[in-house]
């Protein structure tokens, strides 16, 4: 067999190969020579394949069918990027990008088209600006003159800010101050300032102490984290840890980084937010000794690691790897 032959024969062990790659992070695919954008497609369609599922018996029966046809990685890619876009319904919201964020909404062509007619309707005689532009505010209109419109809670959004900084802020020179927010956003210091004044930041401020090397400080011990552990939690990492992801600590769960099963405590060195899919794909066992205090062990599809006071995946590989979105890199541990 020549080496067409055997590529030839490689390319019908896709299930195969995804179901190993299921076992692997991307950034220790890339680091083995991968490039960085084909090893997160490949561990993508691994976790499609082999990972957590609503439907388990539907995954089974086609991973078997695959199996069965000897389909290939790209045949197998093809079907992923279809099956996504059939009758699929939702709201997505992207990421923040020099302060603007962007909203798509995707339904069935009545209910679309007629919102498009009702917000035109608004814009009949405005033809100064393009129609996307003149749409904008009419459709804000509409969002908020229906039932209670926006909610506008008191914040429980953690904001983090250095005691430089709040000391600027404070005596009004904080004009290019920046601050990160839990929600994944930034605000300005003017902006931080115009929130208190209208009492927006509510009645009571909460101040955490953080350690440079071990993280956030406290003592306490309890199963659950209490209101306070949590923020303190929020207020280091204001979005997911886990590299490339960008859900908001608002949307997160608090996740022991040593498993409380395993003699975890709950306590704020133990603690971090992560966001509810990768708390799942988190791998608190591994290979563990029979010991009073087990081995963290090898991960496998990685764990998180505090390293150095900042909280970092660990990968299969043995990698710390940490997320680099921009609001990521803003939390409390950065403030130090």
């Amino acid at each position: 067999m020549d080496k067409y032959e055997e590529f030839m024969a490689l390319t019908s062990q896709a299930i195969g190969i995804l179901k190993d790659m299921s076992k692997r992070s991307p950034y220790d695919m890339a680091s083995d020579g991968m490039a960085r954008k084909t090893a997160k497609n490949f561990t993508q369609l691994a976790d499609v394949l082999f990972g957590p599922t609503d439907s388990p018996r539907l995954q089974r029966e086609s991973v078997a069918l695959a199996e069965d046809r000897g389909l290939s990685l790209e045949y197998l890619e093809m079907v992923e990027k279809h099956a996504k876009k059939l009758q699929k319904r939702d709201v997505r919201l992207g990421r923040v990008v020099d302060g603007l964020r962007t909203i798509s909404i995707t339904d069935t062509q009545r209910r679309i088209t007629d919102l498009e007619k009702t917000l035109d309707a608004a814009v009949e005689n405005d033809n100064d600006r393009p129609r996307s532009e003149a749409l904008l505010e009419p459709f804000w209109d509409l969002v908020e003159s229906t039932g209670t419109g926006l909610i506008r809670p008191e914040y429980r959004t953690v904001i983090a800010i250095g005691l430089d900084d709040f000391a600027k802020v404070s005596c009004g020179k904080g004009e290019d101050v920046v601050v990160a927010l839990s929600d994944g956003t930034t605000m300005t210091g003017a902006e931080f300032i115009n929130a208190a004044m209208e009492g927006s930041l509510g009645d009571k401020l909460y101040v955490g102490l953080f350690h440079p090397t071990a993280g956030p400080v406290n003592l306490y011990e309890a199963r659950f984290a209490s209101d306070k552990l949590r923020t303190l939690a929020m207020a280091e990492n204001l979005v997911c840890p886990w590299p490339d992801c960008n859900v908001p600590a608002d949307r997160c769960q608090v996740h022991h980084i040593d498993a409380h099963k395993h003699g975890g405590y709950t306590k704020p060195s133990n603690l971090t937010m992560l966001c509810k899919y990768h708390n799942g794909v988190n791998d608190d066992d591994g290979p563990r000794k029979k010991r009073k205090r087990p081995s963290p062990g090898k991960p496998k599809r990685g764990r998180m690691r505090r390293h150095r006071g900042k909280v970092r995946l660990h990968t299969p590989g043995g990698k710390l790897v940490e997320n680099t979105h921009h609001v990521s890199s803003m939390g409390a541990m950065d403030l130090i």
